[in-house]
């Protein structure tokens, strides 16, 4: 071949190598895979559909749509970082991708504590005249929670939140759902640790099973000592999760996955060590409580457990009324709403009834009731909230009504999600699960209360 034949055959063989990658990258990622992404996002498997996404990304980093997507992943995990570099991504290329851009970009803000350019998106969400109502409504309804996440801002409430300790949170593992005894000393939370029962992860997540915890005030430490997986029958090889513990440490309320979701209560026989030791008032009871072996839960019957979704259930000081939260249909505002039920014996509780006073249409959740026995703190999406899920109280009045729920302020309440409010009877300190950790794990924290009394007012 002559050497001028030979450089034209080179150069027409490294221009179709050019062409057939400039094709593969112009025809944009895989249609089938980005259609089972979509579908794993629709059924709530939002790691799995990134898992799909981020695999495309590789030849396909400057595609709008796809980078759209990933942001709808990262906002549905609410990672405000990632959704919005992702949007922001996705403008660049395209900026007509999807109606919901802005909208989208907005969430994505608020969940980093950028109100204002929030709010600046959604003028621009609101600007398209071809929106439905509902899409108008919810834009103004996001707009009118960062105006309220401004005010509340610029008027923090006096407290200091700190991690609730290495004796509590780890660096790899979901924390949540803390309630601690009437006297602070004693705490018992859910976490999905590799040592969980059968050792096994959850199908689902493909994150650890959940498991009940256990742990005690250490005056030495100046914290709580490392917890363990609570002693007895109460964690199964399914997800067990801790509920509440009762004022005095001697009953549990725990939430197993069965008939959708159902509230369970194990009961404690106080080893004679802990006995004599609350008996002289020794510094060592917490401790020696913490070592109590709990009873197999059993169910808290039909009157209570609905076959729908039922958890997060408190009881009162003397154990005569319990408050929980269930999806039932039927008597409630929507979603998860606040019920209660008066207890008969120590064992049956009367007909459940919804709470309608607290209730929204939106989502209520983690009720927890005080040593008080009026005092109620919840999680809602709904009231005027700073976004996602707030924590609010309400006291119960002389005349049986309940007060208008009071959001707990900035910076308890961000605009993610802050749920699991538990309380010592004293009102000095509190605890709660937010996503406090840079990789998205729920932790749990605590909240000096010594400046801003919550109980007796």
């Amino acid at each position: 071949m002559r050497p001028t034949i030979k450089l034209l055959a080179t150069a027409l063989f490294l221009l179709s190598v050019h062409i057939a990658a400039e094709a593969q990258i112009l025809s944009g990622p895989d249609k089938i895979k980005m259609m089972q992404a979509k579908t794993n996002f629709n059924d709530g498997d939002y790691n799995g559909a990134l898992r799909v996404y981020r695999a495309e990304y590789t030849d396909h980093g400057t595609d709008a749509m796809l980078n759209f997507r990933m942001g709808e992943c990262y906002l549905a995990l609410n990672q405000g970082q990632d959704a919005l570099a992702y949007f922001q991504k996705a403008e660049k290329y395209d900026a007509n991708i999807d109606k919901e851009l802005h909208y989208n970009l907005a969430e994505s803000f608020r969940l980093v504590s950028y109100q204002k350019k929030a709010i600046e998106e959604l003028d621009k969400y609101l600007a398209n005249d071809k929106l439905a109502k509902a899409d108008i409504d919810k834009a103004n309804a996001l707009k009118h929670k960062c105006e309220v996440t401004l005010e509340m801002m610029a008027n923090p409430v006096d407290v200091k939140i700190t991690s609730a300790g290495d004796g509590i949170n780890t660096d790899d593992n979901h924390e949540y759902h803390p309630t601690v005894t009437a006297d602070g000393k004693l705490m018992v939370f859910t976490s999905r640790r590799p040592d969980t029962q059968g050792g096994q992860r959850y199908e689902g997540d493909n994150d650890w099973y959940e498991d009940v915890y256990i742990s005690y005030w250490s005056d030495s430490l100046k914290g709580w000592a490392p917890a363990v997986p609570i002693p007895g029958a109460i964690n199964t090889e399914g997800h067990d999760a801790n509920l509440s513990i009762s004022p005095d440490g001697r009953e549990l309320f725990t939430f197993q996955n069965k008939n959708a979701g159902d509230i369970f209560v194990s009961k404690t026989r106080m080893n004679k060590g802990a006995s004599d030791a609350i008996a002289d008032g020794s510094p060592d009871a917490a401790r020696l409580m913490s070592l109590n072996r709990w009873s197999k839960a059993y169910s808290l019957g039909k009157n209570v457990n609905s076959g729908y979704f039922d958890s997060n259930a408190s009881v009162t000081a003397d154990g005569k009324t319990i408050y929980f939260i269930s999806e039932r249909p039927m008597g409630g505002k929507g979603n998860g709403d606040i019920w209660t039920a008066s207890a008969v014996s120590s064992t049956t509780w009367e007909k459940a009834s919804n709470l309608e006073a607290l209730n929204t249409i939106e989502d209520e959740k983690s009720v927890f009731v005080a040593a008080d026995g009026k005092t109620i703190f919840f999680s809602s999406k709904g009231h005027d909230n700073l976004g996602g899920y707030d924590i609010f109280k309400s006291v119960m009045q002389e005349d049986g009504t309940w007060s208008k729920p009071e959001n707990l302020g900035y910076p308890i309440n961000t605009p993610g999600d802050e749920v699991d409010f538990t309380i010592t009877a004293d009102g000095k300190t509190a605890y709660y699960s937010t996503k406090g950790s840079a990789n998205g794990k729920f932790d749990i924290m605590r909240i000096d209360l010594s400046n801003y009394p919550l109980l007796g007012k």
